[in-house]
């Protein structure tokens, strides 16, 4: 999450869709006009059941289908357990002490396939952080959508009402694009992509220091390469491994010295790591993953710890009642949360789009034409 994150961006007439810019995009330069590269394959349905939104961005989902599905209005409650399960976890929103929207309360999208990182560290970490301890990222946006190539030394977070929101929208990216998370990748596309950005890195004879649109450069490629090949090798090492799915940290921001980034929507920086023993309030997960999250908590951080484990399909439905009821108003602070998701999703998914675009420019100056 970087301040080059949500520029306007215009694709040039072709079989990609125009991507619809979301109201927090700031103006700039059209994309010049190149010849795209070779389609990947038909539109195909994303993790959440939704109808292809522009250029598929992964192939046929190994995650649990319909969760998405799960969230549509009259289907949220019922006798089942998973409802049951959203049921009481928007109780429990209503009944928080102070209300659940807090000023300070920091939000963090991620996947459970980093998860065994987060064990080993017993919290968030700055990527760079993660480097120095041979901790190798599995998930994420990386330097994907960054001003410059390099992992992070800071954490991004959400902030208040408007963080949550833009948490929100990286939690359904992270179950939504292979992106984010290559195990949404099909074992054929995978090899596909891994093969294709090997030929890229060796074909590379642009000048030095040269990115394609601020988001597509050696370095990059090279770290997008080390992400899949992680990804490939799980799939050898551990054939039989639970599929990741999102998940959403909910921090109490107080001890944690976030500092104002000026990008998206509430979003702020941790230069440090962010510990869950000492600053961790909730976690939100898909509803039918509670108990698997209660139990890697209770691993980690022992029996009697405080965490709330809390379903997201809980959230949204919690969220969605307190903007009928106190309205669409800025003193809603359900509404600034459900309009940030609404807009940082636009961006996110035109910067897929953005993203594929340069790579297919890269890809052409190299001789390789699909990327």
């Amino acid at each position: 999450m970087f301040k080059a994150k949500f520029p306007s961006f215009k694709l040039p007439s072709s079989p990609m869709r125009s991507p619809s810019p979301g109201p927090s995009q700031r103006p700039g330069p059209d994309v010049p006009s190149r010849p795209q590269g070779t389609p990947r394959g038909p539109p195909l349905q994303d993790a959440f059941d939704q109808q292809p939104r522009g250029t598929p961005r992964g192939g046929p989902s190994t995650a649990n289908p319909s969760f998405w599905s799960r969230m549509s209005p009259g289907g949220l409650f019922g006798s089942s357990p998973t409802k049951q399960q959203i049921k009481q976890d928007v109780t429990t929103l209503q009944n928080t002490p102070g209300g659940f929207i807090k000023p300070n309360s920091l939000y963090h999208s991620t996947s459970s396939a980093a998860w065994d990182g987060m064990s080993k560290t017993g919290g968030l970490a700055p990527p760079t952080m993660l480097s120095q301890q041979g901790i190798i990222r599995k998930t994420g946006e990386g330097d994907q959508y960054s001003a410059q190539a390099g992992e992070k030394n800071f954490i991004s977070f959400g902030q208040g009402a408007q963080g949550l929101g833009t948490s929100r929208a990286y939690f359904k990216q992270t179950a939504n694009s292979a992106s984010y998370s290559p195990h949404l990748y099909s074992d054929a596309q995978l090899k596909a992509e891994i093969d294709q950005s090997k030929k890229l890195l060796s074909n590379w004879n642009a000048p030095e220091g040269k990115a394609y649109g601020d988001l597509v450069d050696k370095p990059r490629v090279q770290a997008r390469l080390r992400q899949l090949e992680a990804e490939q090798s799980l799939r050898t090492n551990m054939p039989g491994r639970e599929t990741p799915y999102p998940l959403m940290f909910d921090f109490n921001g107080d001890k944690l010295n976030a500092k104002p980034m000026g990008m998206g929507p509430g979003e702020v920086a941790v230069h440090g790591p962010a510990m869950f023993k000492d600053n961790l309030q909730r976690v939100f997960v898909p509803a039918d993953r509670v108990a698997d999250m209660q139990s890697r908590l209770n691993t980690t951080l022992g029996p009697g710890h405080s965490v709330q484990v809390l379903s997201f399909e809980g959230q949204t439905k919690f969220l969605e009642q307190q903007r009928q009821s106190l309205g669409r108003t800025p003193n809603n602070p359900a509404h600034l949360a459900l309009r940030a998701d609404e807009n940082v999703s636009s961006n996110l998914s035109a910067n897929e789009d953005k993203r594929k675009f340069f790579y297919d420019m890269a890809g052409s100056d190299m001789g390789v034409p699909t990327i």
